[in-house]
């Protein structure tokens, strides 16, 4: 009885099996190396909100400037993340004073989170991010997914008393395309709606993918 039971579970789980075929759903993710990402540091709104809307903005103009010179100084490349002849906001926090910052590891990220803790008027986030051969982490990614399944389908073919056959059809679930970015140091506050996390103070990325296998069985 206890057997039957483990069965139904496992197959509800992992996959569905009948004569003709065995389906299997799998979930799996690779990290992604970044050759080359951004830094976004802003002017904080929140320290300005007190004051009235003409000097809440000559306030981080003023910043703003202070920002830069610092970002100069230290020989960082930069570039504004807006324009502010083009704000038409009333409103001061939809006016993104700031620059992104290009970096190209880990280090020189934690060399600059470190630095920007002088300053007591900002907030930053993870920009835009360059990962190294996409095409090739993607291959990866799929050969891993297809092993997993082939491994669940062999394991449910054997408790079924059949025999796991090629593969008859394969496609990507709705939960495909999910991508997450750890990063070291989040004393900031995050733009991104995303997870963060820690290993060994590196950053990261982490692709995810779900597929539907289907193996013909006999």
């Amino acid at each position: 009885m206890k057997k039957i039971l483990y069965l139904i579970l496992l197959l509800t789980n992992i996959g569905f099996a009948q004569n003709g075929f065995i389906e299997i759903k799998v979930k799996d993710s690779i990290r992604l190396k970044p050759v080359k990402f951004e830094y976004n540091v802003q002017i904080s709104e929140s320290k300005f909100l007190s004051s009235d809307k003409d000097l809440a903005k000559s306030k981080m103009q003023e910043k703003y400037e202070q920002l830069e010179l610092f970002l100069r100084n230290r020989k960082y490349k930069i570039r504004p993340l807006n324009n502010s002849e083009f704000q038409i906001h009333d409103y001061v926090g939809f006016w993104k004073y700031g620059f992104a910052v290009e970096l190209s590891n880990s280090k020189e990220l934690e060399n600059l989170t470190t630095e920007l803790k002088k300053l007591d008027f900002i907030k930053a986030s993870i920009g835009e991010i360059e990962y190294e051969n996409p095409e090739l982490s993607e291959k990866k990614l799929f050969s891993k997914l297809l092993k997993k399944a082939k491994e669940k389908g062999k394991m449910i073919a054997e408790l079924t008393g059949q025999k796991l056959g090629n593969i008859i059809e394969l496609k990507e679930s709705k939960e495909s395309d999910n991508l997450n970015v750890n990063i070291k140091d989040i004393y900031l506050a995050s733009l991104r709606n995303k997870d963060f996390g820690v290993v060994k103070n590196q950053l990261f990325g982490q692709k995810w993918e779900t597929i539907i296998v289907k193996f013909s069985a006999k």
